[in-house]
């Protein structure tokens, strides 16, 4: 039997991760090094999804948004939307401590999705997208939603995004 256990990566120990406690909500943000770590310490082969996405699917598109904080995202809104809509929504996030978004919108112009890739490959790719954000030096591209962020600025969506995101994503015991 499958067991719902929250995947509070965000907010769980490794130990009450691999116990598969429920461990709620999260009283203060790790930071992201920590949330690498516990990435790096989850058993791939015993993950299910929760959700519409595929476990796989999850790791792909929160990757691809810690990317295109560096690189550029394909179809930015309208800097417009970016300033009045997209601002009090990141504004509304944080003060509220959580992202609260459709959990199966792919980003505006982003590669699809696949299925076929294993959960390791794509855990891995998130890993690796999270160290290079945490190393990076560079000018940051703006959000497509939110427009021009600072690194603390974007460490914060990223963290609430992927603990949207994670939150359907469940440890099979």
């Amino acid at each position: 039997m499958k067991r719902r256990a929250f995947l509070g990566l965000v907010a769980a120990t490794p130990v009450a991760l691999w116990a598969g406690t429920h461990v709620g909500a999260m009283l203060r943000r790790p930071p992201l090094q920590a949330l690498t770590s516990q990435l790096q310490q989850l058993p791939a082969g015993q993950l299910t999804q929760l959700g519409d996405w595929s476990v796989s699917e999850i790791f792909q598109h929160c990757a691809q948004s810690v990317r295109y904080s560096r690189i550029g995202y394909p179809e930015p809104r309208s800097r417009l939307f970016q300033l009045t809509i997209g601002s009090t929504a990141l504004a509304a996030f944080s003060a509220a401590g959580k992202m609260q978004h459709p959990l199966n919108e792919p980003l505006p112009g982003a590669p699809k999705l696949r299925k076929s890739v294993p959960v390791d490959v794509a855990q891995a790719e998130l890993i690796v997208e999270l160290e290079q954000f945490i190393r990076w030096q560079g000018r940051l591209a703006p959000h497509f939603a939110y427009g021009r962020l600072s690194k603390a600025q974007y460490y914060n969506a990223h963290w609430l995004h992927l603990r949207d995101h994670l939150q359907e994503i469940a440890l099979v015991r």
